[in-house]
């Protein structure tokens, strides 16, 4: 009886102890099941339950379980890759073409002097003006005109030895030929010497005369340069490109920007002046030409001869050839300088605006079409197509056209390039190429 009940005694215990341990693994396995809460921007908070950050007041999101992890295969590691290393799109994609194109460059210049054609007006003697006629710059002025009257001690002197010679040795024909001679030197006309025959009356003043047509210009005044413009080439199977613009406009530098104006100041009555220094400096407005700003990059295709359209505006345009290169940069010029010599003139005035098409040679070169280059300002982009993937790659273009670019590094015709690059991105700052 004794032995049965400790039996049961023991059983009962057992069953208990069994029972508790079945409690524990239910709720082990409860806890572990259970969804988890967490703030993505705190993650020290957790909940139980969906609900609210009481730090930021975001929306709580679940925490993922153990074993719930992704598999990252090769296919999906492309698509996490960061948008700078690869860009995904189901876009069309072409091939570049090696083929000859004849291009015609597009340039912007201006009207100005021909500079074989500035004159000046100097004075012979030393001395002071004590009149002068020419009051501002661009002032017109006539052959023959007088411009200034000048008090020279050394004329006057000249003048009275050569009246004292016409009144005390009128024999002597030498020396009143040398006399009149040395007038002739200071700056005598040869109307004022037969005067002073006449009236044997020397003059404290002398007049100058202009011996040019034109106008007056100071001494600060500046040829007038091109404007600074990018500019491109055009290209075409047949002839010239119709249009015209394309251009957009740089600042120029400082130092071809700094010309003179009519509020420069010339010379004044009351100014001492030497001998032989220039009074005026004078522009024939009947000599013209046109100097057009080429870009380095076509610098190399443009040779003296080829045809030049100009496009003065107003329906007026006419057709010349290039007649001088300049053959160095000046400072802070970025462009070089091409000259054209222009036959009419009646229309056009100095610092007047034109737009020229330069015809020149075939090119043959690998051509894309623009569309599939992206210009991130300082490189130039396209897409190339690796295995079903996008990657940008850097390349070095040439002479743009209407709708192609000449691509001279970095692109070969087998590769397979994304038609419109555009499309590929949202900002250019998504772009990293490989170095």
């Amino acid at each position: 009886m004794k032995s049965n009940w400790r039996n049961s005694l023991i059983l009962v215990t057992m069953l208990a102890v069994l029972s508790a341990l079945v409690t524990s693994c239910n709720k082990g396995d409860h806890a572990e099941h259970a969804d988890t809460y967490t703030c993505p921007m705190h993650p020290t908070v957790i909940s139980d339950k969906p609900g609210t950050c009481p730090v930021c007041g975001m929306a709580l999101v679940k925490k993922a379980r153990a074993g719930e992890e992704v598999e990252i295969t090769e296919d999906l590691s492309k698509l996490l890759k960061s948008p700078n290393e690869t860009v995904v799109a189901s876009i069309k994609t072409i091939k570049g073409e090696y083929k000859s194109m004849r291009v015609t460059t597009e340039a912007q210049g201006i009207v100005t002097y021909d500079t074989r054609n500035i004159y000046t007006i100097p004075t012979r003697i030393g001395g002071r003006l004590e009149k002068v006629f020419l009051k501002y710059a661009f002032q017109q002025i006539r052959k023959g005109q007088k411009v200034a009257e000048i008090y020279s001690p050394e004329l006057l002197t000249a003048q009275r030895e050569f009246v004292f010679l016409l009144e005390n040795d009128p024999s002597n024909e030498s020396l009143i030929q040398s006399a009149k001679e040395r007038l002739s030197l200071l700056g005598a006309s040869e109307s004022q010497i037969n005067d002073l025959i006449k009236t044997k009356d020397p003059k404290n003043t002398f007049a100058i005369y202009s011996p040019y047509d034109g106008y007056i210009i100071s001494e600060t005044q500046q040829t007038p340069v091109a404007p600074m413009t990018a500019q491109s080439g055009s290209a075409s199977s047949g002839g010239m490109s119709d249009g015209m613009g394309g251009t957009s406009s740089t600042p120029a530098s400082s130092s071809q920007s700094s010309t003179g104006n009519a509020t420069d100041p010339i010379i004044r009555e009351g100014s001492y002046v030497t001998s032989g220094q220039t009074l005026f400096k004078v522009v024939n407005p009947s000599a013209l030409r046109v100097e057009l700003n080429i870009a380095t990059t076509l610098a190399g295709k443009v040779k003296k001869g080829d045809k030049v359209m100009l496009d003065f505006g107003d329906q007026h345009g006419e057709s010349g050839s290039i007649d001088f290169i300049q053959p160095f940069f000046n400072e802070g010029q970025e462009f070089q300088t091409v000259r054209v010599y222009t036959k009419n003139t009646e229309l056009l005035h100095i610092g007047h605006l034109v737009k020229a098409i330069l015809d020149n040679n075939s090119v043959e070169a690998l051509w894309v079409p623009k569309e599939a280059v992206l210009d991130l300002g300082v490189e130039h982009v396209v897409f190339v197509k690796e295995k079903n993937v996008l990657k940008p790659k850097k390349v070095i273009t040439g002479t743009r056209t209407d709708n192609q670019i000449e691509i001279r590094q970095g692109l070969s015709s087998s590769d397979e390039i994304a038609a419109n690059a555009q499309y590929l991105v949202d900002s250019e700052s998504f772009i990293k190429t490989n170095k």
